[in-house]
């Protein structure tokens, strides 16, 4: 396993455990819940889960720098993170990229992911 691997999977276990700690806050000791009250705290980690998950996968996926413009082949400049909100096939999130910018024609690139 490399090195990358490790460092996404340490990532990776410490969002679910923070995603875990969040809903024992919530729950906090009742063992009154009803099915649904459960069903919403489970539905939020999921949710808060995906998320978390999908952001890490997408930072690790950009790891590599992107060289040069596709269109023209000037150099890219840094230009800071763009966040969106993108559909999936389970529901929407939300994903923060690094986005560059051509020197030479100014076409707008993120890095795969």
């Amino acid at each position: 396993m490399s090195a990358s691997s490790d460092e996404l999977r340490s990532r990776l276990q410490e969002r679910a455990y923070e995603a875990i700690e969040n809903l024992l806050r919530q729950k906090a000791g009742r063992r009154d819940l009803s099915m649904s009250e459960m069903e919403d705290l489970v539905g939020d980690l999921e949710i808060e889960l995906r998320q978390s998950l999908l952001q890490e996968m997408v930072v690790d996926a950009q790891q590599t720098r992107p060289g040069l413009c596709e269109r023209c082949g000037g150099k890219l400049r840094y230009k800071g993170k763009k966040s969106r909100q993108v559909v999936t096939l389970r529901g929407e999130v939300k994903v923060e990229r690094d986005y560059y910018q051509c020197q030479t024609c100014g076409k707008g690139h993120f890095p795969p992911g």
